[in-house]
């Protein structure tokens, strides 16, 4: 594993470190390791979602607003 050093805002660490104390986490880093997951993870989404509006906008894609769309969508398949 990698080690690093981060500044944070007093607020900030007061507020991890209580989190820690109360269970949710066994250390810092494991706190960190998961919110940059979580982090990470969000962003691919986001990403995949902006994708999907381009998709849309250049004509690439078709948005399926009712059951009916969905329905006859699937039958297509």
């Amino acid at each position: 594993m990698t080690t690093i050093n981060i500044s944070l805002p007093e607020k900030l660490k007061e507020d991890a470190e209580a989190l820690i104390k109360k269970g949710f986490y066994s250390s810092f880093s494991d706190l960190v390791r998961d919110s940059l997951r979580e982090v990470i993870a969000r962003r691919r989404y986001d990403r995949w979602y902006r994708e999907a509006l381009e998709d849309e906008r250049k004509g690439r894609a078709k948005v399926l607003r009712t059951d009916k769309d969905i329905d006859n969508f699937v039958k297509s398949l």
